[in-house]
C-alpha cells in the first residue's frame, strides 16, 4: 500500500481529520493500486485494503461528533434504498479527477468526479441528510428513475442544519420528470426549520440525449430555510426541453437565501431555455433573497419573485446576442 501522501495518488486527499477514515468500494471486488480485493461489510473498513461495501454499514461502524470520514472508492455505487446520514459531524466524499483545491468555481461538463452514485428505486433517494454538521464533497450524484433526488436536506427540528455539500456534480438527465432534483429540502410543518446550509462548487445538468423533457430544479426548496447559500456553482440545460427553474424556494418562511457567483447556461437553442434562474415565488418578506454577480443567458430571466420586493439582485450580467445588460434590482 502506497505512503498516504504519495503524489499523483489520491491518499493524500483525504481531509485531514482526528478521526477514523472508513472506505467503502464499489462492488464486491474492487482494485486499488493494481490488487484486487474483496468488499465485505463484515470488514472493518478502517484500510482501502480491507473496505466495506456499503455507505450504510460505513455509517453504523462511524461515531458522531469526532470527524470521522467516509471515502467512496472509484467506481459506481449504486443502491436499491436511501442512505440515511444520521449521525453528526461525518464527512462523506469520493475521488475528484480533476483538481479538488481552491477551486474558484465549478468544474462545468468535461470534469467528472471518479466516485459515482445512484439509488435505483423509483423516486429513490440518494442521501438523507437527518444529523447537523455533515459534510458531502467530490461525489458524482446520478438519479436514474423519475422523481430521483440526489441529496435531502431534512427540515425536521433542524435535523440537517449546517450541511456543506462541495464539489458535487449532479446529472439530471436519464429520465424526464420535473420531480427529480438535485438538492431538496422536503417539506415540513410550520415549526421545521433547516438553518446555515452551504453549496459551493457544484454543477447540475438537466435534459441531454437521454431525457429531452423537463426536469425539476437543481436546488428545490420547498421546506422553510434560514441561511441558504448556494455560491461558484453552474446550472447548464441540454437537450429540447425548457428548465421551468434552476433553483426554487416556495416557502413563505424562507429567510436570508444567498445566491451568489453562479453561472446558467442554455444550449445553443433559441427555444430551450432556463425559464428562471431562481424562482422564489414562495417568498413574502421584501429582500428575503439576495443574488450577486451571476450570470444569466439569453432568454432566461435571473428571477421571478411575488408582487412584493423578495429579492434583491445585483451586479448581474443579463447576456443577449448582441451584449448584454447589467442587473441591479429585481
Amino acid at each position: 500500500m502506497g505512503y498516504l501522501t504519495k503524489y499523483g495518488s489520491f491518499w493524500g486527499l483525504v481531509p485531514t481529520t482526528s478521526g477514523r477514515i472508513f472506505w467503502v468500494a464499489p462492488t464486491a471486488q474492487y482494485t486499488v493500486e493494481g490488487r484486487t480485493y474483496g468488499a465485505s461489510d463484515d470488514n472493518d473498513g478502517l484500510s482501502p485494503e480491507r473496505a466495506l461495501l456499503t455507505v450504510t454499514q460505513a455509517i453504523t461502524n462511524a461515531t458522531a461528533n469526532v470527524s470521522d470520514v467516509i471515502v467512496l472508492l472509484p467506481g459506481s455505487h449504486s443502491y436499491a434504498a436511501t442512505i440515511t446520514i444520521s449521525k453528526a459531524g461525518l464527512t462523506i466524499v469520493g475521488v475528484s479527477g480533476g483538481s479538488n483545491k481552491d477551486t474558484n468555481r465549478s468544474n462545468a461538463g468535461a470534469k467528472r468526479l471518479r466516485s459515482q452514485i445512484t439509488c435505483t428505486a423509483t423516486a429513490g433517494i440518494v442521501f438523507t441528510v437527518s444529523a447537523v454538521d455533515t459534510e458531502i464533497a467530490f461525489i458524482h450524484f446520478a438519479p436514474v428513475a423519475a422523481g430521483g433526488r440526489g441529496i435531502s436536506l431534512s427540515p425536521l427540528s433542524g435535523a440537517a442544519n449546517r450541511t456543506y455539500i462541495h464539489d458535487c456534480t449532479f446529472a439530471l438527465i436519464a429520465v424526464a420528470s420535473t420531480t427529480t432534483y438535485g438538492i431538496t429540502v422536503p417539506a415540513g410543518v410550520t415549526a421545521d426549520l433547516l438553518e446555515d446550509t452551504l453549496v459551493a462548487n457544484c454543477y447540475f445538468l438537466s435534459g441531454g440525449a437521454a431525457s429531452s423533457g423537463a426536469n425539476g430544479p437543481g436546488v428545490n426548496l420547498l421546506g422553510t430555510c434560514h441561511g441558504f447559500t448556494i455560491e461558484q456553482s453552474t446550472f447548464q440545460l441540454k437537450g429540447t426541453a425548457a428548465w421551468a427553474a434552476a433553483i426554487l424556494s416556495s416557502q413563505a418562511g424562507t429567510l436570508g437565501v444567498l445566491i451568489r457567483d453562479c453561472d446558467f447556461m442554455n444550449p445553443t437553442s433559441a427555444t430551450t431555455v432556463i425559464t428562471t434562474a431562481y424562482l422564489g415565488t414562495g417568498q413574502t418578506v421584501d429582500g428575503s433573497s439576495q443574488m450577486y454577480r451571476c450570470y444569466f443567458p439569453a432568454g432566461t430571466d435571473g428571477t421571478t419573485a411575488t408582487a412584493s420586493a423578495d429579492v434583491s439582485i445585483a451586479e448581474c450580467y443579463q447576456s443577449s446576442i448582441a451584449g448584454g445588460t447589467l442587473a441591479t434590482a429585481s
